[in-house]
């Protein structure tokens, strides 16, 4: 089931591949058959790359990955809406210092707007905890990923799902950047997309900082396991003394203040006012995993 979740897409041909490679992973531990820490890792191989263990890595380095993946994780499980944390990682993968996977939690058909706003909010995760705990000065560039996921699905929300009071529910065919477009409908779609990307930005931020010992305590998690299950993450922060209260709700997107940012830009609007420019409509597409991070 959870291998199901996670594989969405995959042909006869890739779920061969992803049994052939769990089978030699446990061919070379020794073991008798195949479970699910085998199969996990042949779906992370297959698609984020090989462990990269003989990298060196500076405890500098993975400290601000484990703040990076942990703000990510983080805002997953305060943000109404999003996809439950599967898992956080800060083992390298490819050109990838570390990820936070997330399933959906059944099929699905379409994403609602709420959903569309959490994953921004997500995206944002990183480089928010980056900028909290290290300062503005010390942010890296390893959010490139997460910025560019979020201002595609940004776009999408603007110019494909009607999404935006400001531009209606019209379709745009966004290419070339968009010089197809009048330059008055080009400047309108990249004003609305900045707004939710920088909303979400905010939104993100904002969670962090108020639940600031929780990322303390997650990115400690992370240097001294390198792995966590989202399980082991929910267990770790309710039993801690610093996790929320058991009668507190994640938090939604119109719920959270617009002072969150010291210097907002006049141009761009608070996140509340982000969250109510998307229309209530769905997209087409089917529920995958998720990773997100350096």
């Amino acid at each position: 089931m959870i291998i199901a979740r996670g594989t969405p897409g995959f042909s006869g041909a890739d779920l061969a591949n992803l049994i052939n490679v769990a089978a030699l992973r446990a061919a070379m531990d020794g073991l008798k058959s195949v479970g699910m820490a085998e199969l996990e890792y042949a779906k992370d191989r297959i698609m984020m790359g090989s462990e990269r263990k003989s990298a060196v890595i500076s405890e500098e380095s993975r400290k601000l990955t484990a703040y990076h993946e942990g703000g990510h994780a983080l805002v997953a499980l305060h943000t109404d809406g999003a996809m439950p944390v599967h898992k956080a990682t800060i083992v390298p993968r490819g050109s990838s210092l570390g990820m936070v996977a997330q399933l959906p939690e059944k099929d699905q058909d379409s994403l609602s707007r709420k959903q569309m706003l959490a994953r921004l909010n997500v995206a944002m995760g990183g480089r928010a905890a980056e900028e909290i705990i290290f300062g503005e000065s010390e942010v890296t560039s390893g959010a490139s990923q997460d910025f560019k996921s979020a201002t595609d699905l940004a776009q999408a929300m603007v110019t494909k799902f009607g999404m935006s009071k400001a531009v209606g529910h019209v379709v745009h065919d966004y290419v070339n950047d968009g010089n197809n477009m009048s330059t008055e409908t080009r400047l309108l779609v990249e004003k609305e997309v900045r707004d939710l990307v920088q909303g979400a930005y905010e939104n993100a931020k904002y969670i962090l900082t108020t639940n600031e010992e929780e990322l303390h305590l997650l990115a400690k998690a992370l240097l001294d396991h390198e792995t966590l299950t989202g399980k082991q993450i929910k267990e770790m922060l309710a039993n801690s003394k610093k996790s929320m209260s058991p009668n507190m709700k994640p938090v939604e997107v119109s719920a959270i203040p617009t002072s969150v940012s010291s210097s907002p830009s006049p141009s761009i609007p608070s996140a509340a006012a982000a969250a109510a420019s998307a229309a209530a409509t769905a997209t087409k597409a089917k529920g995958v995993t998720q990773p997100v991070g350096n």
